[in-house]
């Protein structure tokens, strides 16, 4: 990471707030205790909010919380650092344009049926079309069920995409294209500029997109009447979308999951899964559904009721 120079420091110092760091500091002062900000917290959050590398963000948000002063000074950064994370995600998101949460309603099927291929190394899902439109939920059960080839697949993926992607798969395949996408899977290096998995996430995986997910992973709860194993599915989901090269603990999915349970099945479930050694996501989703079973079958009995255990752990 580059050092702030003395220049801009006196720039930084005596220029007007930006209108993301004011929001930001509103926020930040409110929910947090925030006392006082430098001329280093504004370099260091311009720093953070504009950058896309995960770990780069990271090391300026440090930076960040370093440069800032507090009513108390946290015990602990680690949980103001996943806050800010969250913030700029939401605020990002908030900013993106009509264009990009489109580009997001129409790429995020095909996400998730590249996900689900034998040759990724994401474990298989089911892939959900798109609302209200049956023709390309038939070309998504079609891909996953029937199991077509690579070569059939690529004949047929184009009808499935609308506007922004559409547009592009018409170019990259025209005969005039610089490196004309003629695949669906590349089988060596040399074709990977010219298959579709790969050429498709490399333009429309973009950071705001990644920054959404990870909102609405960290806003995901257990809806009323929704059950574990439908609650459990949209977690997994949103999971594999942020974390392709599955660099994720178990106690980050696990608190992804947990986070948003139901507080009559978290009160029930926190004391029985830290008995446990190891756990796993899949212990802690077949835990919630055991618990889940029991209250069926005990419709209007009392449950004993524990107070929660802290979350393990939190995502990226």
């Amino acid at each position: 990471m580059r050092l702030i120079t003395h220049i801009e420091f006196l720039l930084i110092q005596f220029a007007p707030l930006f209108r993301q760091f004011q929001d930001f500091w509103n926020w930040f002062l409110n929910e947090h205790s925030a006392e006082t900000y430098t001329a280093y917290t504004i370099y260091y959050f311009d720093q953070a909010y504009f950058e896309n590398d995960f770990e780069e963000r990271n090391n300026s948000i440090n930076q960040l919380l370093y440069s800032a002063t507090f009513e108390q000074q946290p015990p602990d950064f680690k949980y103001l650092n996943h806050q800010i994370h969250i913030w700029i995600a939401a605020h990002q998101a908030t900013e993106t344009s009509f264009e990009t949460e489109e580009e997001s309603y129409q790429t995020a099927p095909v996400f998730d049926l590249l996900l689900s291929e034998s040759n990724s190394s994401i474990q298989t899902v089911t892939p959900e079309p798109m609302a209200n439109d049956p023709m390309q939920a038939n070309i998504l059960a079609a891909l996953q069920a029937n199991q077509y080839d690579n070569e059939y697949k690529f004949q047929i993926i184009g009808g499935y995409l609308q506007r922004s992607p559409a547009i592009w798969f018409s170019q990259e395949t025209d005969t005039n294209a610089q490196q004309r996408i003629i695949r669906w899977i590349p089988a060596n290096v040399g074709e990977i500029n010219t298959s579709f998995t790969t050429q498709f996430e490399n333009k429309f995986r973009t950071p705001i997109l990644i920054s959404k997910w990870r909102m609405e992973l960290e806003r995901r709860t257990q809806g009323p009447g929704e059950v574990v194993t439908e609650y459990a599915k949209a977690i997994r989901k949103l999971i594999k979308r942020v974390d392709t090269g599955r660099n994720w603990t178990e106690e980050q999915k696990i608190h992804s999951f947990t986070k948003g349970l139901r507080t009559d099945l978290s009160y029930a479930f926190w004391p029985l899964l830290v008995l446990k050694d190891n756990p796993t996501m899949d212990m802690a989703i077949e835990l919630a559904q055991r618990i889940e079973d029991n209250q069926r079958m005990h419709l209007g009995s009392t449950l004993p009721v524990f107070a929660p255990v802290p979350v393990m752990a939190s995502a990226p």
